[in-house]
């Protein structure tokens, strides 16, 4: 097997299985739904991936500016639409009012 096919089918397992995972419950009988905790967890499994997708590159941006404290700090885009989205969603309790002003945020100030 080539080295392109097999890549290629790699990605197609892997795109099954996410499918697979992601639906499992969608389509399994009412006794294997979960309850309690765990349905509550689930509510903030996207919320979580998008956290450990962004922080490091938030954080990598704090540690370019070591020296800066204040008005430099601020400016970096990532810290800053961070900030405003961790804001946003404390005050208003609307995940997607948090990532709408993030993401603007993060927009104006990386011009």
């Amino acid at each position: 097997m080539s080295a392109d096919l097999r890549v290629w089918v790699i990605i197609v397992m892997i795109t099954v299985m996410v499918v697979i995972m992601r639906n499992v419950f969608l389509f399994a009988p009412r006794s294997w739904q979960p309850r309690g905790l765990l349905q509550q967890a689930l509510r903030y499994a996207p919320l979580a991936a998008l956290a450990a997708l962004v922080t490091p590159q938030m954080l990598a941006g704090v540690r370019a500016q070591q020296g800066a404290l204040g008005p430099e700090l601020l400016a970096d885009p990532r810290l800053a639409s961070a900030l405003v989205l961790i804001a946003v969603i404390r005050l208003s309790g609307n995940a997607f009012a948090g990532i709408a002003a993030g993401t603007g945020i993060f927009l104006l100030f990386s011009r």
